[in-house]
């Protein structure tokens, strides 16, 4: 965090926003500011977020790294919450998908491939741990971007890779 304050890049409901906490007690949506604050305390999840002077009942929960489960005033609401760091990686190892829904699985910077998370023919979900590569002494956790099933891994655990090197493969769902 810096004075500016903390970035993240948050999906919800197919939507992404561009999301900055300010220090100040600011909160930047897209390029819009908005005064928020949060309280409530203790073992309870259930705290009050005053946003623009309104107050919302918020309960929120992680159900896995970077995806939470919110209720809002009653309604429950599904995001992903990543910082500015992880989107970046995430960006960088996305591989674009052909007409077909084919999509590829990209090394985001050079590393050596700690683990493989996944088999040929499994089906994944979005934000599915696929492969773990470790660079620079930290270990990145590459996902899914997108529901498909695996089609091939061009990689094992010890192999050493380069930016912008193929992962691994992936097709369509069937959606029945």
């Amino acid at each position: 965090m810096d004075r500016t304050g903390s970035r993240y890049v948050v999906s919800v409901a197919g939507e992404t926003h561009d999301v900055v906490v300010g220090v100040d007690g600011k909160v930047v949506i897209d390029g819009d500011a908005h005064e928020a604050s949060l309280s409530g305390s203790g073992l309870a999840r259930l705290r009050t977020l005053l946003l623009d002077g309104k107050p919302w009942a918020v309960c929120a929960e992680i159900r896995s790294r970077g995806f939470w489960e919110f209720e809002l005033d009653g309604d429950r609401v599904s995001a992903e919450v990543l910082d500015a760091r992880a989107a970046r990686v995430r960006s960088l190892s996305a591989g674009a998908g052909s007409e077909r829904g084919v999509a590829a699985l990209k090394a985001p910077m050079p590393g050596l491939v700690v683990q493989v998370a996944v088999e040929t023919g499994e089906i994944v979900e979005p934000g599915a741990a696929v492969v773990i590569v470790e660079a620079m002494k930290m270990e990145n956790e590459l996902r899914a971007t997108a529901a498909g099933r695996v089609g091939r891994i061009l990689v094992a655990p010890g192999e050493a890779v380069e930016k912008g090197q193929t992962l691994v493969e992936f097709g369509e769902v069937e959606r029945k």
